[in-house]
């Protein structure tokens, strides 16, 4: 692991320039081709509740109105999204009928993570009781999610927590969560791959991300312990010393076997950046700021290819990195990742 400061380059302002493009008066559209918006792909809750999370954040920061503007359309697709037992519905198509045979999703983990940014941050207090009864709503579903799905629901608590530190029934429901997670951990992890199941796939670093978080908030070492040792297997295999090659998703990583080393996608920066943060938040171990610079230059060019993934001219991002270069494409899940990120620097 590299030891020392961060390199001093310039970083770009965060920008909703593309964002905004991919958005119209329904939500945000889920793929582009190049940078114009894909009306046959539709939307995705999964995706707005993911802007719902950065315009919160951007909002938070820069109190610009374009902001607010984005935020209030997410919340709204959000809103609709929800079905009156906590469950969410995830694929929308343009002409604004929900389909009916969805493949499993981590939606609802994203919209209570989405919703306990908003009650983190609110930008005014009507949406507090707004983001407060969903999630209560949601509460009893929590642990009966994948393990990614619960990993998003545990930073939605961390941030309901923040709103409303003495509501014990979230902790307890935060304490469960994180308790599941790591029993889904020991059970799997074996001495040379510790690790949840016998492959590596997508968004990884959101789970020790989300142990540190229940670290954090409920003062467990069990969770901080788990938390390291997944934290360490991740970056094993994704920082080489002087870059992140993430796992690329054109064959992902089975234990075993191969390193897929392409596509790699920008969601993985996001999710390191994220889990970064948590690490550094629990143990002050500056060594983690400087991991967290060399995985957002990912997206400059500091990555396999030597080719920046952001696209200074639309303010868009790559949706991935090929053998063959960069993706042209610049859809919503890959702008997303990019704002969070460069937002996750200035916390």
């Amino acid at each position: 692991m590299e030891k020392g400061r961060a390199r001093k380059i310039i970083l770009p302002k965060p920008s909703l320039e593309h964002l905004a493009r991919l958005t119209d008066d329904i939500g945000l559209f889920q793929h582009a081709k190049f940078t114009i918006p894909l009306r046959s792909e539709g939307y995705t809750t999964d995706d707005n509740a993911r802007a719902l999370i950065v315009t919160t954040k951007y909002y938070a920061r820069y109190r610009e109105p374009e902001a607010i503007q984005l935020l209030d359309g997410y919340l709204t697709f959000l809103l609709h999204a929800c079905n009156e037992d906590g469950t969410v519905r995830n694929f929308m198509d343009f002409d604004r009928i929900w389909r009916k045979a969805e493949p499993a999703s981590d939606a609802l983990g994203r919209v209570i993570w989405a919703f306990g940014e908003l009650l983190a941050q609110p930008p005014v207090d009507i949406y507090v009781p707004l983001a407060k009864e969903r999630i209560d709503i949601a509460l009893s579903l929590i642990e009966k999610q994948s393990p990614r799905g619960m990993a998003y629901s545990i930073l939605g608590l961390a941030g309901y927590l923040k709103q409303f530190p003495d509501a014990d029934n979230v902790k307890r429901c935060m304490a469960n969560t994180a308790d599941l997670i790591v029993s889904r951990f020991t059970e799997n992890s074996k001495p040379d791959w510790p690790w949840f199941e016998n492959i590596l796939t997508y968004d990884n670093a959101m789970l020790p991300c989300a142990l540190f978080t229940a670290s954090i908030t409920l003062g467990e070492k069990k969770y901080f312990d788990a938390a390291q040792k997944i934290c360490d297997f991740v970056l094993a295999n994704t920082y080489t010393g002087s870059h992140f090659s993430f796992v690329g998703n054109n064959g992902w990583f089975p234990r075993g076997g191969p390193k897929a080393q392409f596509d790699q996608q920008p969601i993985e920066a996001a999710g390191t950046i994220l889990m970064l943060n948590a690490a550094y938040q629990a143990t002050n171990d500056k060594k983690y700021l400087v991991l967290r610079q060399k995985a957002f230059n990912w997206f400059l060019g500091e990555n396999d290819s030597g080719i920046p993934l952001y696209d200074s001219k639309s303010k868009g991002c790559s949706d991935g990195l090929g053998a063959e270069g960069i993706n042209l494409n610049e859809g919503a899940e890959s702008i997303i990742s990019f704002l969070l990120s460069r937002l996750l620097l200035e916390e």
